[in-house]
C-alpha cells in the first residue's frame, strides 16, 4: 500500500480555505485532514498552496497526423508539469477523432502513461465538416467525454440542434467553437484602430456575438446544456449571462492569454500572439476578469494550441493561430492577477477545478476525506524562467517565453501518485 503524508498545508478549494493542515494519503485516496502536528512526518509544504487538481478542458495534442508539433505523451508531460491531472483533448486532428476507434487510441495512451485522466472530445460532424453527425453513441461508449467541432464551428443549425438533441440523456456535453467563418475569413486580428495602424486585415466583433447567441438560443429552446469555448468579449459574457437566467446549464470558459493580452500588443508583430478568438481589447480583458470573480465564467481553459517555432517565424498573414500555455497558465494567472489581488486561489480552485469537474462529470475536484488525491501544489515564493528547457511541449509558441514570472509549480499528485515534482 502506498500511503503519503502532506504537512503544513493551506488548502484552498473553491468555497473553503483550510490553514495549517495534514493530509493522509492511502493508494489513491485521501484518508483524511487534520490540524498540522509536529509529530507527524511527511512531505513539508510549508508556504505553498494546495489545491485540487486542475483540470484543463481544452487542449490540442496534434496525435494522429501531426505529431512534430505534439503528441499525446509530450502534452501529458506539459500539463503534470502545470499542475494538471485531467486534461480534455479536442478532436480537430489530422484526421479527425470523429470515430470510436480514435477516441479508443487516445484513452489507451493515456491510460498506459497513467499520469492525468486524458478525456478526448469526439468531432461534433464527420470529418469536422458540419454536414452529417458523427456515431456519437458509440464514441461515448469508447469513452469520449463530450463532441465539439472546435477550430470549425457549426454553421448548421440545424445539426446542432439535431446534436444537442442527441446527447440530452447523456453525461456528455457539447463544446461550441463559436465564430461565423463567414465574418472571418482572411481576418487576422480584432477589428479596430489597431487593425488600421498595422494593415492587418481585421475580424468584427459580431463574429462571435452572432455565433454565441445562436448556439445560447438553440439550446433555450431545447431546454439542453450547452458549453461555450474560449469566449473573448465583454459582449459575449453579457449575452451569456442574460442566457443563464433561463438556462442553468449553459456553462462558458475563457483562457489565461485573452485575460492577460490585449489587441495593442499586435503593434509587434509578434505572431506568438496570433490567436482565434483574436485577441480583443483592454475593456473586454477587465470585463472577462469581472467574470471570473463574480462567477459569471464558469471555467478557465488554456486553448493550448501548439506549433513549431518554423511554422510561426513567417509574415504574420501566413502564421497558423494559436499559443501552448499548460506549463504557464497557473503560474501566468498569479503573476498577473493573484498577486495584485485582483483574484485569489479560490476562484483557481473553481474554474481550474472544481467546475470543471462537475461540467464534466468526472472524478470531483475538491480536497477532502474520501476523494480521489488529485492535488496541485503551487509555491508563490519561487519564481519560474520560461525557457526552452523550461518548457516539455515539443513546440516553444509560449506568450512567456525568455521571461521570468512569479511563483512555481511545486508538486502535481495524480491518484495519489506524485508524477511531477520541482527539482531543487
Amino acid at each position: 500500500m502506498s500511503e503519503k503524508i502532506l504537512k503544513n498545508c493551506t488548502i484552498y478549494n473553491y468555497d473553503k480555505i483550510i490553514k495549517r493542515s495534514d493530509i493522509f494519503i492511502k493508494d489513491n485516496k485521501i484518508m483524511k485532514i487534520a490540524p498540522a502536528s509536529n509529530r507527524t512526518k511527511g512531505i513539508d509544504l510549508n508556504n505553498c498552496i494546495v489545491l485540487p487538481g486542475l483540470i484543463d478542458m481544452h487542449v490540442h495534442f496534434r496525435e494522429p497526423g501531426e505529431e512534430h508539433k505534439e503528441d499525446i505523451k509530450t502534452g501529458i508531460d506539459a500539463a503534470i508539469k502545470g499542475g494538471f491531472t485531467g486534461i480534455c483533448t479536442m478532436p480537430n486532428t489530422s484526421p479527425p477523432i470523429d470515430n470510436p476507434q480514435s477516441i479508443t487510441y487516445i484513452k489507451t495512451i493515456g491510460k498506459n502513461i497513467n499520469k492525468c485522466d486524458i478525456m478526448p472530445f469526439g468531432s461534433l460532424t464527420k470529418n469536422l465538416e458540419g454536414k452529417e453527425i458523427t456515431e456519437m453513441y458509440d464514441m461515448i461508449k469508447a469513452g469520449a467525454i463530450g463532441f465539439s467541432d472546435d477550430g470549425e464551428g457549426t454553421s448548421n443549425s440545424l445539426i446542432l440542434m439535431n446534436a444537442m438533441k442527441y446527447i440530452s440523456e447523456s453525461n456528455t456535453i457539447i463544446s461550441t467553437h463559436c465564430e461565423d467563418k463567414f465574418l472571418t475569413e482572411g481576418g487576422q486580428i480584432n477589428e479596430s484602430v489597431i487593425s488600421l495602424e498595422t494593415g492587418l486585415k481585421g475580424m468584427p466583433y459580431i463574429e462571435e456575438t452572432i455565433s454565441v447567441f445562436k448556439t445560447l438560443s438553440l439550446a433555450e429552446y431545447l431546454k439542453t446544456n450547452v458549453h461555450i469555448a474560449h469566449i473573448s468579449l465583454s459582449k459575449t459574457l453579457d449575452i451569456i449571462r442574460s442566457f443563464k437566467k433561463n438556462n442553468s446549464g449553459i456553462t462558458c470558459e475563457v483562457t489565461p492569454h485573452h485575460l492577460i493580452f490585449n489587441e495593442t500588443i499586435h503593434k509587434t508583430f509578434n505572431t506568438i500572439f496570433k490567436v482565434k478568438p483574436p485577441l480583443r481589447t483592454a475593456t473586454d480583458n477587465n470585463a472577462l476578469l469581472k467574470g471570473i470573480v463574480n462567477g459569471y465564467i464558469d471555467v478557465i481553459a488554456t486553448d493550448h494550441a501548439p506549433h513549431q517555432i518554423y511554422e510561426k517565424e513567417v509574415e504574420f498573414n501566413a502564421a497558423p493561430f494559436g499559443m501552448i500555455g499548460l506549463e504557464t497558465a497557473l503560474i501566468s494567472l498569479y503573476s498577473y492577477f493573484i498577486k495584485s489581488n485582483k483574484m485569489n486561489f479560490t476562484h483557481i480552485a473553481k474554474t481550474m477545478s472544481y467546475n470543471p469537474s462537475k461540467i464534466l462529470n468526472t472524478d470531483e475536484r475538491y480536497i477532502k476525506a474520501g476523494n480521489i488525491a488529485n492535488i496541485t501544489v503551487f509555491n508563490p515564493l519561487i519564481k519560474s524562467k520560461i525557457n526552452h528547457s523550461f518548457i516539455r511541449s515539443k513546440s516553444q509558441n509560449n506568450p512567456f517565453l525568455n521571461k521570468t514570472l512569479d511563483g512555481g509549480m511545486e508538486m502535481t499528485i495524480y491518484r495519489g501518485k506524485i508524477v511531477y515534482k520541482r527539482k531543487k
